[in-house]
């Protein structure tokens, strides 16, 4: 019998809150009476874009698992071949004597002195969304019983509502990264303005440039010039690009007191149904085409991230970050999960791929 009646607000609540999200394997496993659970989504077993653990096993447990165990999760194989959005009692298909001798059991589980022998699972789909849930119980324990497997059975419409949710958010949020870290990649500092020149956005070069305020800076939001005779050209540039007929676009240069002059180029644009103006600075003293410097641009990683991709590149393996680093194999792989997340891939090959298909910008330092 259930231990714990969870809600369907909690449910929703796990759509949109990463911290309730992490929390409902643990609901799950209380509300069906389990001692641990699972429950992730991603394009399979293998191919997880987010998961949540009950923590009845560690982190560095279950990062065993994922990098060792994941394909003989024999479980997980026997739930892909029946129908999916219903719960099952997985000795149905799984008998105990075949988990017993299994390798996930016999080399994982065992070795942990742990007796996780019982599981109730699911396939669960809903649009393009594919989820599983997996709950525990130990040999020793009961198995588990109809009301139990209802408990969880009554909640898959609402998870797989709930998974569809995250995964458009996600795919939302990296759309959003994606947008700001291309322009991020760009070695020009790129701003957004309103047709009345006040500043939308900028990117991560354009930030920098009005913090140094060498030539541009900001007053009532509002772009200006340090230098007088600029200002007045730039605002003379922001009336006729913005003007409501046949606005123009123009290129002007930027003096700053040391170094060549910014060349700046403004046009205005269309975005869906607002006009707006897009003014690009270049500085031509200013090019870092460094493979780090652009990954991290590019996907919107850190820096220890961006290393880390770099060295994986160049042929290191985990162990050796580890040590090279001086932090836990289990820190290096979770930071490997936030690197596959922001980089929209699933395994460390194509991970080295993506990378090496970038172009190689070497020849544009001359």
């Amino acid at each position: 019998m259930g231990l714990a009646v969870i809600r369907t607000e909690e449910i929703y609540d796990a759509a949109t809150d990463d911290a309730a999200f992490e929390q409902l394997a643990s609901r799950l496993a209380q509300a069906a009476g389990a001692r641990s659970g699972v429950l992730h989504w991603g394009h399979g077993p293998a191919d997880i874009a987010e998961i949540s653990y009950s923590g009845y096993f560690s982190g560095d447990q279950m990062a065993i698992y994922d990098d060792e165990f994941v394909y003989d999760d024999i479980w997980g194989k026997a739930m892909e071949g029946h129908p999916v959005n219903r719960v099952w009692d997985c000795e149905a298909f799984v008998p105990q004597d075949a988990f017993g001798d299994s390798r996930i059991y016999n080399e994982w589980i065992r070795p942990m002195g742990d007796d996780t022998y019982r599981c109730l699972g699911g396939v669960i789909r809903h649009g393009e969304t594919m989820g599983h849930v997996g709950l525990h119980r130990g040999r020793s324990q009961p198995a588990f019983d109809a009301n139990d497997l209802k408990v969880v059975q009554d909640c898959v419409d609402h998870l797989g509502r709930m998974l569809d949710i995250r995964r458009r958010l996600n795919r939302a949020a990296h759309r959003g990264r994606s947008l700001h870290a291309t322009l991020d990649l760009m070695e020009h500092a790129v701003f957004t303005l309103s047709v009345g020149g006040t500043l939308i956005d900028c990117n991560r070069a354009a930030d920098a440039m009005l913090m140094r305020q060498d030539a541009l800076m900001m007053r009532q939001r509002r772009l200006v010039a340090r230098d007088g005779h600029d200002d007045a050209a730039l605002q003379a540039a922001l009336r006729a690009a913005g003007a409501r007929e046949g606005g123009e676009g123009g290129v002007l240069l930027l003096h700053r007191e040391e170094g060549a002059p910014y060349l700046l180029s403004l046009a205005p644009v269309w975005t869906e149904q607002a006009r707006q103006l897009v003014l690009i600075v270049t500085d031509p003293d200013s090019r870092d085409t460094s493979l780090s410097s652009r990954i991290r641009a590019l996907y919107g990683l850190t820096r220890a991230e961006a290393e880390i991709v770099t060295a994986l590149c160049d042929g290191s393996a985990l162990e050796q970050l580890s040590q090279e680093r001086g932090v836990a194999l289990s820190t290096v792989r979770t930071q490997m999960k936030a690197i596959y997340l922001k980089m929209d891939c699933s395994r460390q090959s194509e991970l080295v791929a993506r990378v090496a298909r970038l172009p190689r910008l070497a020849a544009m330092k001359d």
